[in-house]
C-alpha cells in the first residue's frame, strides 16, 4: 500500500481529509470508466454492481472517518472541561485555605465581625 492508498488517518492533515480522498477516489472511477469505454469494454450489470459497491465502500469510509474525527473533537472539549473545573476547584481551594484563617484571626483578634 503506497502513501497514495493510504487511508487518511495514515497520512494526517487537516480534518477534511476523508472528503478530498472520496473525491479522488471518485475522479479514479471516473477515469477509469472512461478509459474501459475508450476501449470498447461494454460495462454489463455485474461490472456496474461491482463499481457501485466500491463506491459506497469509499463512501463508508469517509464517513467513518468524519465519525473519528467529531470522536476526537469532542474528547478534546470534555478533556478541557475536566482542566478547567480542575484548576478551578484547586485555585478556589488554595484560596479559601489561605483567606479562612485570616478572617478566622480578625474575629478572635478584634472580635465581632
Amino acid at each position: 500500500m503506497g502513501p497514495r492508498d493510504s487511508p487518511p488517518s495514515e497520512l494526517g492533515g487537516s480534518g477534511n481529509g476523508a472528503r478530498a480522498d472520496v473525491a479522488r477516489k471518485a475522479k479514479e472511477v471516473e477515469r477509469m470508466l472512461a478509459k474501459l469505454e475508450e476501449a470498447g469494454v461494454e460495462i454489463d450489470d455485474k461490472i456496474a454492481s461491482i463499481i457501485d459497491d466500491e463506491v459506497a465502500r469509499i463512501r463508508a469510509e469517509a464517513e467513518r472517518e468524519k465519525n473519528i474525527d467529531a470522536l476526537k473533537d469532542n474528547g478534546l472539549l470534555v478533556l478541557y472541561t475536566i482542566t478547567t473545573v480542575a484548576v478551578g476547584f484547586l485555585l478556589g481551594a488554595d484560596f479559601v485555605a489561605k483567606s479562612l484563617p485570616a478572617q478566622l484571626a480578625k474575629i478572635i483578634l478584634f472580635g465581632g465581625k
